[in-house]
C-alpha cells in the first residue's frame, strides 16, 4: 500500500451518495477514510446520516450545515463535528464551490443513507434487550 498521495493528481470519486454532489480524491486507510471533497456551488448535500463519526475542515466557499437539528453558515477554517448515526445537511451558499478536508472511520464507508423525507413513516429503531435484573439478596 502506498504511503503518499497527492490530492492534485488523484482521480475525483463520487463520494455523496444520492443526497449529494460531493466528489473529490479520497483514500481508504485501515481506520480511517481522509478526503478532500467538494460539493458544487448551487448545490447540496441532502439531510442524510451514517454510522460513522466525521469531521470536516471548511478550507473554502461558505455553506449553511445542519447538524443534528442545530443549523450553522460555517466557511474558511471552520471545523464540524458530526457524530457517528446523525441527520445532517450542507447546502453551499454564494458562488464558490464548497471545498473540505474530511476524516471519517472505517467502520461504515464515505457514503451515507439519505433521509426519509419530512412527513413519511420512520422505521423503528431497533428494541435494546431488556437489561439483567439483578438477585436480591
Amino acid at each position: 500500500m502506498p504511503y503518499y498521495f497527492n490530492t492534485k493528481t488523484m482521480k475525483a470519486k463520487h463520494a455523496g451518495g444520492d443526497y449529494s454532489t460531493a466528489h473529490g480524491p479520497f483514500v481508504v486507510g485501515e481506520r480511517i477514510i481522509f478526503g478532500h471533497i467538494t460539493i458544487t456551488k448551487g448545490t447540496q448535500a441532502e439531510l442524510h446520516s451514517h454510522p460513522n463519526e466525521q469531521f470536516m475542515l471548511i478550507e473554502k466557499g461558505r455553506a449553511r450545515m445542519e447538524v443534528g437539528g442545530k443549523k450553522k453558515t460555517v466557511g474558511p477554517g471552520d471545523m464540524i463535528l458530526i457524530p457517528a448515526n446523525t441527520l445532517h445537511s450542507c447546502k453551499v451558499l454564494g458562488s464558490q464551490d464548497l471545498v473540505f478536508t474530511t476524516a471519517k472511520d472505517t467502520s461504515w464507508g464515505i457514503h451515507g443513507t439519505k433521509a426519509a423525507p419530512q412527513g413519511a413513516a420512520k422505521k423503528a429503531a431497533p428494541r435494546k434487550a431488556p437489561a439483567k435484573r439483578r438477585a436480591s439478596r
